[in-house]
């Protein structure tokens, strides 16, 4: 019985790997065409893309300070220039026209003022009262011939425009009158403390107001507020600007950073110190380094190419080795480096898929897709670090499809 059982089980364990044997075959002959690649050792890093600007040390932005039209311009793009030189001057005149205007209106000041502390004159004293006498007998005169032709007019004997003139003439001789009175009062007068400060109050503010308009004569000339090259000029002779125009850039040239704008959600990992790749294609320029030296402390809002509002915050970057190929100005590419692996495993990213949440990949066994459950770490470049799960010099499959499943036969596209 015992040889009967043994047998038994040797017919179905033949039968089994038969069967094994078949399933192979089977799925050989249905075989899938996959791309592959190699899990290879090599150095990734995790960084954040942005477009940088190439800035001169010490740059400085020089603005109109008054309006006015440029009347010369001394300098152009690329002459040097030192510290307080003089860049463009503009039209004054307006503004000496004032002055003038201010001291002619001191002058006359000055004039009333001397002539209100002026000593009593016995002689023209005498003369205003000659004059009031005459005054009073034509005011008298023109008072009896306006009742003279009131009476006319009433009678019908004259015209109401000889009457009204009349009454204009009376009007006139009266208010001669009350002037001589007044001139003689003042005369008489001694001048008081009031009259004589507010005289001085207005010479005083009148003072102010030229000392405020020589002040203002260095805003028409334009000087240079740091020593350095002309790196732009947007000023020519006739323009017309108003305050805070932008008229130049001054900067030293042959000391570069870079100036970038961050989004402030990739600042998180980004640190003074971290390193910078810099790049750009239109200028063949590869391979150069740089370092964060600074992040600015606050955040700012930038509106996108898109139309979107966007808060960043700036970062500077000092430049490693030559950089004889850069320009004030010019765009570059730069990585900023937030992580870093070396002599880690790498695979491409389009060989990694998701199912419940977990990673995977298909990794070829045999001729057969075999499913590998995997952990990742830095993505970068389309490449992905393998943490976990994976050895060097295993072959995945690459962008996997919802045919492929685990133990089908696969074979390399040519």
């Amino acid at each position: 019985m015992n040889k009967v059982k043994k047998k038994i089980i040797g017919i179905i364990a033949i039968i089994v790997v038969l069967i094994g044997a078949g399933i192979f075959i089977v799925n050989r002959g249905k075989a899938v065409d996959v791309n592959m690649a190699l899990v290879e050792k090599g150095n990734i890093a995790a960084y954040v893309e942005e477009l940088g600007v190439v800035k001169t040390q010490n740059q400085a932005s020089v603005y109109a300070s008054t309006a006015g039209r440029v009347i010369e311009v001394l300098v152009e793009v690329g002459d040097s220039i030192e510290a307080g030189g003089i860049l463009a001057r503009i039209d004054d005149q307006q503004l000496t026209r004032q002055i003038r205007e201010l001291e002619a209106q001191k002058s006359v000041i000055t004039a009333q003022y001397n002539e209100a502390i002026k000593t009593i004159d016995q002689q023209q004293i005498d003369k205003l009262e000659l004059q009031l006498s005459i005054q009073e007998r034509r005011v008298q005169e023109a008072e009896r011939r306006a009742d003279s032709n009131k009476r006319l007019y009433e009678a019908g004997a004259i015209s109401r425009e000889e009457y009204e003139s009349t009454i204009t003439q009376l009007e006139t001789e009266t208010a001669n009158l009350e002037g001589i009175k007044l001139d003689l009062e003042i005369l008489k007068k001694p001048v008081s403390d009031n009259i004589v400060a507010g005289f001085q109050a207005q010479l005083h503010q009148v003072d102010l107001q030229i000392e405020d308009l020589n002040s203002k004569k260095k805003d028409f000339v334009v000087t240079a507020p740091i020593g350095g090259t002309v790196m732009t000029k947007m000023v020519e002779v006739g323009s017309y600007l108003q305050p805070g125009t932008p008229l130049m850039e001054i900067g030293n040239k042959g000391i570069l950073y870079i100036e970038s704008d961050i989004l402030i959600g990739d600042m998180a990992d980004i640190a003074e110190g971290a390193m910078v790749e810099i790049s750009n294609r239109d200028l063949a320029i590869d391979g150069v380094m740089g370092t964060v030296r600074k992040i600015h402390p606050q955040a700012f809002s930038k509106i996108s190419d898109l139309g979107i509002e966007q808060k960043r915050v700036t970062i500077e970057i000092d430049i490693k080795g030559e950089a004889a190929a850069l320009r004030p100005g010019y765009d570059l590419d730069i990585k900023v480096i937030i992580d870093r692996r070396e002599d880690a495993l790498i695979i491409p990213e389009n060989a990694v898929f998701q199912q419940d949440g977990k990673e995977f990949v298909f990794v070829e066994e045999n001729g057969t897709a075999a499913l590998r459950q995997i952990e990742t770490g830095i993505e970068s470049g389309r490449r992905v670090e393998v943490i976990s799960g994976l050895q060097e010099g295993d072959a995945v499959v690459l962008t996997p499809d919802d045919k492929l499943e685990d133990g089908i036969g696969i074979k390399r596209q040519d």
